[in-house]
């Protein structure tokens, strides 16, 4: 089980009593607009939930004095080996240095515990938000990569859009 703490921040695994605040953020259609996923049901986010509970690379991001969660924030590895840091937050806290903070514990917890020499990070080029976070983090651009499809639309249809790739390298 991985426990991370900042100043401000608890990263941790997922608790089945996450569901409400994880509820807030995944099922918005402003959180979902650039992901993988549609807003997702009650029911979607319980599956969520019950996959990650156990996995130490899915974490939640929790206020310390407030006890509530306001993101996830985690990382995959590729077929390829190479590590790749992803993340969501619950707009209602934004603006407030808090996906910074967590990013920034992350990076540490996998260049130095983990022994990870570099991490990945996309996002879709009108997602603004998040990559200026991945720049605010010391991530460097490296390439611009067209006609990518995370999801379909209504019909069925692949969703093409562009993305931005990211590296940062242990310093």
């Amino acid at each position: 089980m991985i426990h991370l703490e900042t100043e401000r921040l608890i990263l941790r695994n997922y608790r089945t009593e996450d569901f409400q605040d994880c509820y807030d953020y995944f099922s918005t259609e402003e959180v979902s607009r650039y992901e993988d996923f549609s807003p997702m049901s009650e029911d979607e986010v319980k599956e969520l939930i019950h996959e990650w509970e156990n996995e130490d690379n899915r974490l939640v991001v929790e206020l310390k004095d407030k006890h509530i969660v306001i993101g996830s924030i985690g990382y995959f590895v590729d077929d390829d080996g190479d590590y790749s840091m992803d993340y969501d937050f619950n707009p209602i806290y934004g603006r407030k240095g808090y996906a910074t903070e967590a990013g920034e514990k992350l990076l540490l917890h996998l260049f130095n515990t983990i022994g990870v020499k570099e991490v990945y990070g996309d996002c879709d080029i009108n997602n603004i938000n998040s990559w200026k976070l991945l720049e605010r983090l010391g991530f460097k651009r490296i390439k611009q990569i067209s006609d990518v499809s995370y999801k379909e639309d209504s019909e069925g249809n692949p969703i093409l859009i562009s993305i931005y790739l990211y590296k940062i390298e242990k310093q």
